[in-house]
């Protein structure tokens, strides 16, 4: 006996492991933007030094790639996403430390959680519309 009720649509996943290579990119491009020679000087933009802004969105965009990655927008999740995008951050910081041309900063490890953290909020807004998982008490 045939059902009236309309089956869901499902919509295809990409394979696995292909689903990182947006993650690693993200993560090479914060590592190689953040051990080249800056440039003479740092423009200013609204009273903040423009550095600041590809912190919080690069970041962001690392927490949210990851997130998506997972395929999962539940709390733990994310808190486990947002603290390895923290330490990533801590990590390229003190990569820069023995950099001659780079400094290493405690504000820009902050400015990295911030960032970190709008990125897994944002995919947690968004991931009920591109089919992330949920846990059955935080959805």
């Amino acid at each position: 006996m045939k059902s009236d009720r309309a089956q869901p649509v499902s919509r295809p996943t990409p394979l696995g492991p292909f689903r990182y290579v947006v993650v690693i990119g993200c993560a090479a491009a914060i590592l190689a933007a953040s051990i080249v020679a800056p440039g003479d000087g740092v423009p200013r933009t609204m009273g903040i030094e423009t550095t600041v802004y590809f912190h919080l969105v690069g970041y962001a965009g690392l927490a949210a790639a990851l997130g998506h990655a997972a395929r999962s927008a539940d709390r733990r999740t994310l808190l486990l996403v947002a603290a390895v995008v923290t330490l990533y951050g801590g990590g390229i910081e003190a990569v820069q430390g023995p950099i001659p041309y780079r400094t290493m900063s405690g504000a820009d490890a902050a400015t990295n959680a911030v960032g970190a953290a709008l990125g897994t909020g944002a995919w947690r807004l968004l991931g009920r519309r591109l089919g992330a998982r949920f846990d059955t008490d935080d959805g």
